[in-house]
């Protein structure tokens, strides 16, 4: 049931309930709950988060506006639950605030999720979940980075997935590009980008910028190699500047891979075969990939940076008439990996490196597979090898590293004043690295 704030701080204190700090070695634990997208049940699929009216944004809304974020999730379960969701306010490293529940939010701390539908004449049978936010009944009061906890009824620590979120109160400006590295070598340079970047903070107060501002720079939607806790290298008047040399760098990578499988009743894009049987349902076979290390760059139209979108060309409601399948993807390499392991890595495993996503290798075949199963719709992916005892993917072992790679960067600026008791989101600014 839903709880009015000053309950839930008397009846059980919400923070540190679950989201306390992971060891790093209990990260990839499915037990702990992280303050990161990631879903923790099997029957659990195709979790969405985005800003009302477009399915491929980022789950971002400005405060004190109209804006709405939409999230949506399928229980493969095929019946109905009683969920629950409330949201978590953090500092711009993730980690919970120091704010009360009642103090960030107004009127109640959870909500039920009454907005759900069963699927439609499909082999998989699922039960589609959606609502929006803000609401009625749950709405926050300041800008920042929030997660998003979903959960059984009655039972917070049962959870079912967490997705990050922003709320921004855009009090600076940015101007941004993406350049060669200056003081790397020739033979690297190609391979780099670096991103440079000046904050004007305009008539905004800050007394200290070198303290009270904080800086993250993230590429596509990797958290993984996000560039945190960035400090100005000059500060001059109400313009703060990040031209450092080696630091704001980043591996090119590649474009995204794509298929499409919005249909399956013929092949499409990068869609070798289908097949169906009673028994095991739709699966969809790729054309096997290629290691892209060692070829010349190519750029690649159906880039989404990684996102993908759900819709089905079959059927005209796709949200609870598209129907599920399992894609094969098969990788040619000659030998198996000593020092990692490779995964498939995107929008479509929440850009977690997931155990389901893991490829292992067939030596009949000599090359890497791995099966998904997902929702039809259109993907993108990547091979990133997982270096051992690295938290950290490699994006260059399959892909290759390419300066002209059209990769998305967002710059977060944060703002916690002297004596502050939490960390506002004051610009969110997202560009690509080569404008067409």
């Amino acid at each position: 049931m839903r709880k009015i704030l000053y309950l839930v701080i008397l009846l059980f204190p919400f923070t540190g309930i679950i989201y306390s700090a992971v060891a790093q070695d209990d990260y990839y634990n499915q037990d702990y709950i992280r303050n990161a997208d990631y879903v923790y049940k099997d029957n659990i699929k195709t979790v969405l988060l985005y800003k009302e009216g477009f399915e491929l944004s980022a789950p971002l809304v400005q405060l004190n506006s109209t804006d709405k974020l939409v999230f949506s999730f399928d229980d493969l379960d095929g019946d109905y639950k009683k969920y629950e969701y409330t949201i978590v306010h953090c500092d711009a490293n993730w980690n919970e605030s120091d704010l009360m529940p009642n103090e960030y939010l107004e009127s109640f701390t959870d909500d039920y999720i009454d907005d759900y539908q069963y699927s439609v004449n499909t082999m998989q049978t699922y039960t589609h979940y959606e609502k929006t936010i803000p609401n009625n009944v749950i709405m926050y009061r300041f800008s920042g980075n929030y997660l998003l906890k979903v959960y059984i009824e009655d039972d917070p620590e049962n959870v079912v997935f967490t997705k990050r979120f922003f709320v921004v109160d855009p009090k600076v400006t940015v101007a941004a590009r993406v350049r060669m590295p200056a003081n790397i070598n020739d033979r690297n340079r190609n391979s780099k980008q670096e991103v440079r970047f000046t904050i004007q903070t305009g008539g905004s107060p800050v007394a200290d910028p070198y303290r009270e501002i904080s800086v993250t720079v993230q590429q596509n939607g990797r958290w993984d190699n996000a560039i945190t806790d960035l400090q100005p290298r000059l500060v001059s008047g109400s313009e703060l500047i990040y031209d450092h040399d080696g630091i704001n760098v980043f591996d090119g990578g590649s474009d995204f891979r794509y298929f499409d499988m919005k249909s399956l009743r013929y092949n499409s894009f990068r869609v070798q075969s289908i097949e169906y049987s009673q028994k095991d349902g739709y699966q969809v076979y790729l054309h096997p990939d290629q290691v892209k290390r060692k070829n010349v760059y190519q750029s690649i139209q159906e880039n989404i940076n990684g996102r993908f979108l759900i819709k089905s060309e079959d059927m005209p409601v796709s949200a609870t008439e598209s129907e599920y399948a399992t894609v094969h993807f098969f990788l040619p390499y000659d030998t198996p990996l000593v020092e990692g392991k490779l995964y498939l890595f995107g929008g479509l495993s929440y850009w977690q490196y997931l155990k389901l996503a893991e490829l292992s290798y067939d030596y009949e075949s000599a090359g890497f597979r791995a099966s998904l199963f997902l929702k039809q719709g259109f993907y993108n992916y990547k091979y990133m090898m997982l270096p051992n005892d690295s938290k950290v993917g490699d994006v260059s072992f399959i892909e290759g590293n390419f300066f002209d790679t059209n990769n998305e960067y967002t710059i977060y600026v944060y703002y916690q004043p002297r004596g502050g008791r939490y960390t506002r989101l004051v610009n969110i600014t997202s560009f690509p690295a080569h404008p067409n």
